[in-house]
């Protein structure tokens, strides 16, 4: 990769789920294991990250967070994929009023700040991680439609695919082999930006009470559990968010990196 920001990025990617995946291993205690006599003691050589309201030990905590955290962002992007793309595809592929109608709903639902149309999806749906996760993906789906129904429109038109459409070929042929490889550059950019702000959503909504609950170690639900001690114990709020700041800068900079690589302009 030649971008120095998207090499950057990567490191910093591989590094969080190497944590995420040996995470067993790698941390030194149980993340609900509490030690209510040392609540809120700072780092030591025995708890480095420090412990945190009810005693259990920062570092664990944050350690199984990268597991939970990195779950919601790339499967919610996921799912906001598989019903964006086909709906984008559809609307700019067969144009008239399915693309009226696409395009109309997908302008309402960007109307709404994605924050406020996953707590609107989070009410319905109940509080928790999978229904957060659901949320985030349902509000992203707008950003994925939108963008695919532009690269199908600007794709299409072009000689090569006018040219097998001449000879026969088939819509699905045409979309499948054609026309959708055509709109993988500024989807998986967007994509790997995506994960990142999932990620940050997600800890909005935890922090809110809305998205993950307690006792469960995750990164945003740290921080809400722990930001009436932030001026008294700050090690406990600073670390989840050092996580979140960590984690969200290296999918912004591989997405960047990724541009960088398939689009010099």
């Amino acid at each position: 990769m030649q971008s120095r920001r998207g090499i950057a990025g990567l490191l910093i990617l591989v590094l969080i789920s190497c944590t995420a995946a040996l995470a067993p291993w790698l941390a030194p205690y149980d993340p609900l294991e509490q030690h209510i006599l040392e609540r809120r003691s700072p780092p030591s050589i025995q708890h480095p990250l420090g412990l945190d309201e009810l005693g259990r030990d920062n570092l664990s905590r944050v350690i199984y967070g990268a597991r939970l955290s990195l779950w919601v962002g790339v499967t919610a992007v996921l799912l906001a994929l598989v019903i964006g793309v086909p709906l984008g595809t559809i609307a700019g592929y067969r144009g008239g009023w399915i693309d009226s109608l696409v395009t109309s709903v997908m302008d309402v639902m960007l109307a709404f700040p994605t924050v406020l149309l996953a707590i609107a999806v989070v009410i319905v749906l109940g509080r928790g991680l999978t229904n957060g996760m659901y949320a985030l993906a349902f509000a992203q789906i707008p950003t994925y439609a939108r963008l695919t129904r532009v690269g199908v429109l600007a794709v299409k038109e072009r000689e090569y695919v006018l040219a097998t459409r001449v000879v026969g070929a088939g819509p699905i042929h045409l979309l499948w082999r054609h026309i959708l490889p055509g709109c993988l550059m500024p989807l998986q950019t967007q994509a790997m930006i995506g994960i990142g702000t999932a990620i940050l959503e997600m800890a909005g909504l935890s922090f809110l009470g809305l998205g993950a609950q307690p006792p469960t170690p995750e990164w945003g639900a740290m921080l809400g559990q722990g930001r009436g001690a932030i001026f008294a114990a700050p090690h406990i709020v600073l670390f989840p968010g050092l996580a979140i700041m960590l984690t969200v800068l290296g999918f912004n900079l591989l997405g960047d990196g990724l541009r960088d690589v398939f689009d010099p302009r």
